[in-house]
C-alpha cells in the first residue's frame, strides 16, 4: 500500500499500488500534515502536522487509534523517520532548526525526547565568529 498526507486537503489517504482501493484515513483536526512513515511490523503509521498547533501524532495503519505524541517545543515538524531495531522515531523542524529522537516510538508513546542538533548551537559557536 501507498500512504501519504495531503496539505491541500488536508488529510491522510491510503491506495493499492495499483491505484485502487483508495481511501481517507484521517480528515479530520489536521491542519498542515507533513511528513509520514509507517511501521508496518507493529501496525502504526506517524506523520507530523506543521499547522497553527504543531504535533507529531500516530495511529493504526488503519486510522484508528489515533493520539498525539509529541506536541511541545515544535514548529515545522515536517520530517520523520523511524528506526524500527531501536525503537526511535527522529525529527527534524525547519523552524526550530532541530533534529530530535524519542524513544518508544514501536508503542506508540513517547517518553523521552531529546534534542540531537540544533543549528542555534552550532551557528553560534562555529558559523557566527566568522562574521566579526
Amino acid at each position: 500500500n501507498l500512504y501519504w498526507t495531503d496539505t491541500g486537503t488536508d488529510r491522510i489517504e491510503v491506495t493499492r499500488l495499483n491505484g485502487t482501493s483508495r481511501k481517507i484515513l484521517i480528515s479530520e483536526n489536521l491542519d498542515e500534515p507533513r511528513a509520514i512513515v509507517l511501521n508496518p511490523i507493529m501496525g502504526y503509521m506517524y506523520w507530523t502536522d506543521w499547522g497553527e498547533s504543531p504535533k507529531i501524532e500516530c495511529a493504526y495503519l488503519d486510522g484508528s487509534e489515533r493520539r498525539v505524541l509529541v506536541n511541545t517545543s515544535l514548529g515545522w515538524p515536517n520530517g520523520l523517520a523511524l528506526d524500527l531495531e531501536k525503537d526511535k522515531l527522529y525529527w527534524g523542524d525547519a523552524k526550530t532548526d532541530k533534529i530530535e529522537v524519542s524513544n518508544r516510538a514501536m508503542l506508540g508513546c513517547i517518553l523521552q525526547k531529546q534534542v540531537l542538533f540544533s543549528c542555534a548551537a552550532l551557528c553560534l559557536g562555529y558559523i557566527y565568529p566568522f562574521f566579526e
